[in-house]
């Protein structure tokens, strides 16, 4: 059995109390991450057929791209039934009928396997300690030439430690990897990397799921690296965007394929 950091009545109060998915918007500057991340799937997603979330109750993402590629098959797999309740609701809340949404846990579940064009999860992985185990989980989904998007935070960074300090208990459901030991991973499950790196130059905004309105000074400064976050886009968005690195960039991330003779 892999140590997961979470388990499964923790997800489902994330989503407990939600009825409404927020719509992914790639449009103005206050959305300069959420383009970037766009432009790394778009690339592996333009010639695939079938899509899998894997973790995606209650994901913006599936709901932006099967709305966008009528014509693609998507699927979610998730373990927390709110979550995947939550997903349901908002797609038949927006008429979107080529989803498919299994309350399953990826290390056991027979449904989808191999038969995925493109196969991608965001901050999934970093929850459990033995990467390489969770990464051959995922392996399964894929078909033979299929291709696997893997994202997480970067804990490794500036990131890690503001949501140390703002919030302990978030901070100890993280494995911290940098790009070296999330690579190193790839490899030890067998996949052959595409490419990888540091996504986004800086993003504070992901600090939310630290604090809340009642948390005082942390709730306040919060908001003041928000609103910096904010001010940096618009240069971005305005004049160029600053490199990814290892110490601010807020996402680390790898495309990856099985290896000839892998399975």
């Amino acid at each position: 059995m892999v140590n997961k950091l979470t388990e499964r009545n923790y997800w489902d109060s994330v989503y407990a109390n939600r009825d409404k998915i927020p719509s992914i918007i790639l449009e103005g500057y206050k959305n300069h991450c959420v383009r970037e991340i766009y432009r790394v799937k778009e690339r592996h997603l333009s010639t695939a057929q079938t899509v899998l979330e894997i973790g995606g109750g209650g994901s913006s993402w599936i709901l932006y791209l099967a709305e966008k590629f009528p014509d693609k098959q998507f699927a979610v797999l998730d373990y927390s039934e709110k979550g995947c309740e939550l997903l349901s609701n908002n797609l038949k809340a927006r008429g979107i009928a080529n989803c498919d949404v299994w309350v399953e846990d990826f290390f056991h579940t027979s449904k989808g396997v191999e038969k995925f064009d493109f196969v991608y999860s965001h901050g999934v992985v970093e929850h459990f300690e033995d990467l390489s185990s969770v990464l051959r989980a995922h392996d399964r989904f894929l078909k033979k030439n299929g291709i696997m998007l893997t994202i997480i935070p970067n804990m490794a960074g500036i990131l890690g430690l503001f949501t140390k300090w703002l919030n302990r208990s978030v901070y100890d459901i993280h494995v911290r990897h940098d790009l070296a030991s999330f690579k190193q991973g790839h490899c030890e499950a067998g996949l052959e990397i595409i490419e990888s790196g540091y996504l986004c130059s800086h993003n504070f905004s992901v600090l939310s799921s630290c604090v809340s309105p009642g948390d005082g000074w942390k709730w306040e400064l919060y908001k003041a690296l928000s609103r910096l976050s904010k001010a940096i886009w618009f240069f971005e968005d305005k004049l160029f965007s600053l490199p990814a690195t290892k110490l601010i960039s807020p996402y680390i991330y790898v495309v990856s394929k099985k290896t000839n003779g892998y399975s």
